[in-house]
């Protein structure tokens, strides 16, 4: 199975084949808005593929569907092996590096003949070792202290999926084998189903009487490409995609034991084990253990294995080994805020075109609204990126702002007359940049206009703890400020999280009533789940949100859901899931 994350680094290497070589600006920016939305669907873009559906995915016009369709029926695409020929294999490992964009990584690749992209990397710490990479034009210490650096990262970095690309693949398998005649019930296991925000492994169970029989129809599944090994309880496929998934099979008197024990994680699974011993019992994926009698007490579920424990159910989210197994044994889990309490999305972007300091939406009004009621939301915030910050004047800006809030407005009315029912409050802001020295990106008098504002960093990450906590706590001293956008920064396998002293920051936020941000976009997850904790902790407002810039990334909302959760976060502590009368106060509207 070709993955959505595949085709959209495929896309993006054709793209930079485009700008390096060709100068295209106009097919390299098609070429990056088709990867962008097809590595943001929450569904296969084959599926769509085979429903017919191709040219409905943003940005996918008949040209690129074309190509995809003779991906999905060949396996390969001439045109896209034919570009990517153009230029030295190794500057596409070049690519991941922070610091190197598609012309850096082509000067080099070029210049030095990195034809082979497995040892690219190598080389290049190499050539920075022997100060060769100092040689070429513009390169100058800072550029290399900062691809050394991400070089370094690369190695050490664990080579763990996201989990936007372990769930689909592993839904595609589960409902597989849902759909046979032998499974009880089936489930995944370890990181994906405590839903970490990258995941190692993907790994399956299956609930059946039938083990034998139920084994060999899951092997059948259409997208196993090879079975590494096969036996009577686990076997280990390999899919056509390249991802390897493990199946266990359980009896059902075992299901809870199997579920508990292989979902974790290592660490829970300790306390739980050293909690049950002293209880003279153990623990295995086959029930709990009577140390006196030798007896082995069966559970059909979870919920059951931690009740014979003397403990209340622990939701799969917390089970990291903190202080979950003490709240349990006072059956003091707290209840975790659910995706249904979500009432509203602050943090949207419209397809309003001017000239923004980044991206723009793709989905108009319209069509987010219809969404939006589809999810059964009371409110919508849509926080565009300020206009560019120089090169326009203020004049410019406003004018551009006045067209924007004017239009949006318009498009509003005219959907409320035409849908003639409830129609979500329409909530209109900006998301601003922080710059390096903590002032925001947009003139004082162009701010005040606004319904609400978000303020985000987007550049300058390598700052000091120091400089980034002073440039933070500045920006959200502005009046209009109520959210820090995506807090830390980080690009999940791409770029760490910025360095800043999150205590004082959080508290900043809790004493001055801002709110942070658990960013849904999946190569975000920004607050990370450890972070949400400590907010939660020290009582400061979240706001889950899904940044996103098409209709289909509104479903992104379970993953900040998912994060929150991870932080134990509670639907008190979240923001947008009050009704729109008691936000209004949130955002000082009234």
């Amino acid at each position: 199975m070709i993955t959505n994350a595949e085709i959209a680094q495929t896309l993006r290497r054709v793209a930079a084949v485009f700008d390096v070589k060709d100068n295209d600006h106009f097919r390299t920016r098609a070429y990056q808005n088709a990867a962008n939305a097809i590595e943001n669907l929450t569904i296969s873009a084959r599926d769509l593929w085979e429903q017919g559906k191709l040219t409905e995915i943003p940005g996918v016009g008949p040209n690129i569907a074309g190509h995809l369709e003779e991906w999905f029926k060949t396996g390969k695409v001439r045109h896209f092996e034919t570009e990517m020929k153009r230029v030295p294999a190794g500057m596409f490992a070049l690519l991941g590096i922070r610091g190197v964009g598609p012309k850096i990584a082509y000067k080099i690749a070029d210049k030095f003949k990195l034809d082979d992209e497995k040892t690219a990397l190598k080389k290049v710490k190499e050539l920075i070792v022997s100060g060769k990479l100092s040689s070429l034009p513009g390169f100058g210490e800072k550029l290399i202290h900062k691809i050394q650096t991400s070089i370094e990262s690369a190695y050490v970095k664990e080579e763990r999926m996201l989990l936007s690309e372990a769930l689909p693949v592993s839904k595609e398998y589960l409902d597989y084998l849902l759909s046979l005649p032998d499974v009880i019930e089936a489930q995944p296991l370890g990181s994906l189903r405590r839903r970490v925000a990258t995941v190692g492994d993907i790994d399956l169970a299956i609930c059946t009487r039938k083990p034998k029989e139920a084994m060999g129809e899951a092997l059948k599944y259409k997208e196993v490409g090879e079975v590494i090994s096969t036996g009577e309880s686990v076997s280990r496929v390999k899919l056509k995609s390249g991802h390897e998934i493990d199946i266990k099979l359980s009896h059902p008197g075992e299901w809870g034991s199997l579920l508990q024990h292989y979902t974790g994680s290592k660490l829970h699974n300790i306390l739980l084990r050293s909690f049950a011993h002293e209880r003279q019992l153990s623990l295995s994926e086959h029930g709990i253990k009577d140390q006196k009698t030798g007896n082995i007490i069966n559970v059909k579920n979870e919920k059951s294995f931690y009740a014979h424990l003397g403990l209340s159910l622990i939701p799969p989210e917390l089970r990291e080994g903190e202080e979950e197994l003490e709240l349990a044994k006072k059956n003091k889990i707290p209840s975790l805020v659910e995706l249904s309490d979500i009432k509203g999305d602050l943090h949207m972007h419209s397809d309003f075109e001017y000239e923004t300091s980044h991206d723009l939406g793709r989905s108009s009004l319209s069509d987010v609204l219809d969404k939006a009621r589809d999810l059964s939301y009371e409110y919508i915030g849509l926080a565009d990126h300020n206009p560019k910050f120089q090169g326009l004047s203020i004049a410019h800006k406003k004018k551009v702002l006045d067209a924007r809030k004017n239009k949006l407005l318009t498009q509003y009315r005219e959907y409320e007359k035409r849908v003639k029912t409830r129609v979500p409050k329409l909530l209109i802001g900006l998301e601003i940049d922080i710059r390096k020295d903590g002032e925001l990106a947009l003139e004082e008098e162009l701010i005040s206009d606004l319904d609400y504002a978000i303020a985000s960093i987007h550049s300058n990450f390598e700052l000091s703890k120091a400089e980034n906590t002073t440039r933070i706590i500045k920006a959200l001293g502005h009046s209009k400020v109520v959210i820090l956008g995506h807090p830390t920064g980080r690009m999940l396998n791409q770029r760490n999280s910025i360095e800043a002293d999150w205590q004082a920051i959080i508290e900043f936020c809790k004493v001055n009533k801002k709110v942070l941000e658990v960013n849904g976009a999946p190569a975000r997850l920004d607050l990370p789940d450890d972070l949400v904790k400590m907010a939660v902790r020290n009582g400061a407002k979240l706001c889950i949100d899904t940044d996103s810039h098409e209709v289909s990334q509104m479903d992104f909302m379970q993953f900040g859901v998912w994060t929150a959760r991870r932080g134990w976060c509670t639907k008190s502590d979240v923001v947008n899931t009050l009704t729109f009368r008691d936000l209004q106060s949130v955002l000082r509207l009234s």
